[in-house]
């Protein structure tokens, strides 16, 4: 054999297949070239080998494209597709990963026929209203079909009445401001106030009880925990592994061993759980944070931090609405949701130190937390002090509301 083609035999049969690539690259044949890179799928060796040269680096990347687009990597994909040119591929390419800027760019470069151009926009935009991306579907609707009406409610929904009041001012019809941006701003005041409502009352709800789990864990920690009750009353949520026989003195210190770490013995062997099948068990079992048992304490930390998220999120939203309600004269409903934003915010801010217990400080370290299920337990029931507490948003008002 030729030198370039047995080192490429040789490379090839030791699994060498880069710089087999690299062997078949200078031997010119470009067409073996990219048969092997496509086989062994080494798309960007082969694109690299062939930078310099135009016409090969456009074929390689138009099938790196085509490769992609088969993985579903939408995105790079379309990116790849737009490289070499071919905008017809790249348009549903960049549909299918959800850009539609990118796909709207590329069907008025192609550029599509007017009447697909207002199809693509319209099927971009309803699928953008299906997964609440209002703002995007309204600047569709606004800027490729035209529809100042549509887009004005989208931006509504989309807590933009600034940009939906704007609009239909600059479009000439300010009729839409009554017909279209009220009913829109009440709509989202409507939704907001029963929003905050739902989060004042899970907070009344859950920590009240969170303080009940916490009280019951300190003068009765054993019924807490599963076991028996100190008053002779009886936990039905005991752990199946756990003898709770009061054959001798130690059977409560052995058993809050188990949970606390407070003993100064060792974890009794029988108590253990270590196998990666019974800490799956213990998994589903916090997962589900049942009322009742040993995970609850933890379920109702994530709630309220789940919620505190929550509250964090809609605050700028609230923020644009008042603002919104003021300028369209309806101060009593600006006011209505701003004390009630402000209410909510305050109160999160004062029940933070208490749920996540801020000032008691950690009193074990992390070499010493058990494996198995036993650290499952460990890590729920610890958590109000092992969890960073949340940071609440401090809510701005208006200070023609003050």
């Amino acid at each position: 054999m030729e030198p370039l083609r047995r080192q490429f035999n040789i490379d090839n049969d030791l699994g060498r297949k880069q710089k087999a690539l690299q062997s078949l690259h200078a031997l010119g044949s470009f067409d073996d070239f990219k048969q092997y890179a496509e086989k062994h799928e080494l798309y960007s060796a082969a694109i690299e080998l062939c930078k310099y040269q135009p016409e090969r680096l456009k074929s390689l990347v138009k099938a790196y494209a085509d490769y992609l687009a088969g993985r579903n990597r939408y995105r790079d994909a379309g990116i790849a597709y737009e490289y070499v040119g071919d905008y017809a591929s790249a348009i549903p390419a960049y549909r299918s990963a959800n850009l539609w800027r990118q796909a709207l760019s590329c069907a008025s470069i192609l550029p599509l026929a007017q009447n697909e151009l207002m199809a693509l926009a319209r099927d971009l935009a309803d699928g953008l209203t299906e997964s609440k991306d209002y703002q995007s579907a309204g600047i569709i609707y606004l800027e490729y079909l035209s529809d100042v009406e549509l887009a004005a409610r989208l931006f509504c929904k989309a807590y933009l009445f600034a940009n939906a009041m704007r609009i239909v001012t600059l479009s000439g019809r300010p009729e839409l401001l009554t017909e279209v941006v009220d009913p829109g701003i009440i709509e989202s005041f409507n939704s907001t106030t029963e929003l905050l409502a739902d989060c004042r009352s899970q907070l009344a709800a859950q920590v009240p009880r969170l303080r009940e789990l916490r009280l019951k864990k300190e003068q009765d920690p054993l019924a807490f925990y599963g076991g028996e009750s100190t008053n002779g009353k009886e936990n039905g949520d005991i752990p199946d592994d756990i003898s709770l026989a009061p054959t001798d003195a130690s059977t409560a210190g052995t058993f809050m061993t188990r949970y606390t770490k407070r003993t100064d013995g060792t974890l009794a062997s029988n108590a253990s759980r270590k196998t990666s099948k019974n800490r799956r068990r213990e998994e589903r079992k916090r997962a589900r944070g049942k009322k009742g048992s040993v995970y609850e304490e933890e379920y109702l930390i994530n709630s309220i931090g789940r919620l505190i998220e929550r509250v964090n999120s809609v605050g700028d939203d609230v923020a644009r609405l008042a603002e919104s309600l003021m300028r369209r004269t309806m101060r009593e409903q600006a006011l209505n949701v701003e004390r009630s934003m402000s209410e909510l915010v305050q109160k999160c801010k004062e029940i933070v130190p208490e749920v996540w217990q801020v000032e008691q400080e950690k009193k074990d370290e992390d070499s010493d937390v058990p494996t198995g299920a036993d650290g499952v337990l460990w890590e729920a029931t610890t958590q109000g002090t092992r969890m960073s507490p949340p940071i609440v948003k401090a809510f701005e008002r208006l200070s023609l509301l003050e």
